[in-house]
């Protein structure tokens, strides 16, 4: 399979990258591409030091690692919803997640991201992953914004707004 058929997907487990996981699915169908749902985390546990693990063992690198690997997984098992198309791989990688992302859009067909409606002002206070994944990836970028009707079901997230393509228009 070539690499363009690739549609990369960040998950954070939030609600908004479960909707952008969901679409990666529904358009990897579509189009016959594999999908990578890729989860990025980061361990703290030089910056607090030893106490804090011995005092939190629950905060030890391996137990973070461990609970986001699961957490990736469970995302991925939910969005699936048992179907068996399209194939998905799930990465977790240590670093910063729009270092990651950017990194893994490399000759992907797209990078899809999912919008939590903090809006303009917010995501650049807060320098938002997806707006530096937009500046720095090396593909296409698409962010499913909330309300996005799910592709194939014709039914609207709670806000209801009609189901418009978002590559198409």
């Amino acid at each position: 399979m070539a690499r363009s058929e690739l549609l990369v997907v960040g998950v954070d487990g939030s609600e908004a990258s479960a909707r952008a996981l969901r679409w990666a699915l529904d358009e990897g169908r579509r189009r016959g591409a594999q999908v990578h749902a890729i989860m990025a985390w980061k361990s703290h546990a030089v910056l607090g030091g030893p106490a804090p693990v011995l005092l939190r063992p629950e905060l030890a690198p391996h137990h973070l690692r461990e609970q986001h690997w699961q957490d990736l997984n469970r995302v991925v098992r939910s969005c699936l919803g048992g179907a068996s198309t399209p194939e998905v791989h799930a990465e977790l990688v240590e670093g910063e997640a729009a270092e990651v992302l950017t990194d893994r859009s490399a000759g992907a067909a797209m990078l899809v991201l999912g919008n939590r409606g903090h809006g303009r002002v917010a995501d650049a206070v807060q320098a938002s992953t997806a707006l530096r994944c937009i500046h720095r990836a090396r593909s296409p970028v698409l962010v499913v914004p909330s309300g996005m009707a799910r592709a194939g079901t014709g039914a609207a997230e709670p806000d209801e707004v009609a189901a418009i393509d978002p590559v198409l228009g």
